[in-house]
């Protein structure tokens, strides 16, 4: 059995991150490490669907806040290990952050393999994005 699994993370073509992480890792340390990795603020909600179908409350689990409102749905992110979904080898599953922006952000396993990681590590970063394009350029005072 793996213990832990390398993902391939991408929100737009040619922008990647490999990242390694522990199955025992809940969907809520993956949001983390991949905000990390994309270099993005943590100010807004997130939510996974895990049969890879946005909007699919069949098969969502959201971050660990507002209950109430979200009572339909299957989970929250907090909760659920990566374990409890069986990935294998090109298992697919969608993440979006900032239902606003609505960042789409595709997850495919590349592979499993039978190490322990304590961390997420991020394995390779191909690509830029910015958060907030807008705030990144310089604007002159004149």
């Amino acid at each position: 059995m793996a213990k832990s699994l390398v993902l391939s993370v991408s929100v737009e073509a040619g922008c990647y991150r490999h990242i390694q992480i522990s199955e025992g890792a809940t969907l809520f340390d993956l949001h983390e490490i991949i905000l990390e990795s994309f270099d993005f603020i943590d100010d807004h909600m997130h939510t996974f669907f895990m049969n890879n179908r946005a909007w699919d409350k069949s098969e969502e689990y959201i971050c660990p806040n507002d209950e109430a409102e979200f009572g339909d749905l299957k989970g929250f992110s907090d909760k659920a290990k990566l374990s409890k979904f069986r990935l294998k080898k090109d298992s697919k599953f969608l993440y979006i952050f900032d239902f606003g922006d609505e960042w789409r952000f595709k997850i495919k396993v590349l592979k499993l393999v039978d190490e322990v990681t304590k961390e997420p590590i991020v394995l390779k970063s191909v690509g830029e994005i910015s958060q907030y394009g807008y705030y990144d350029e310089d604007y002159d005072d004149d």
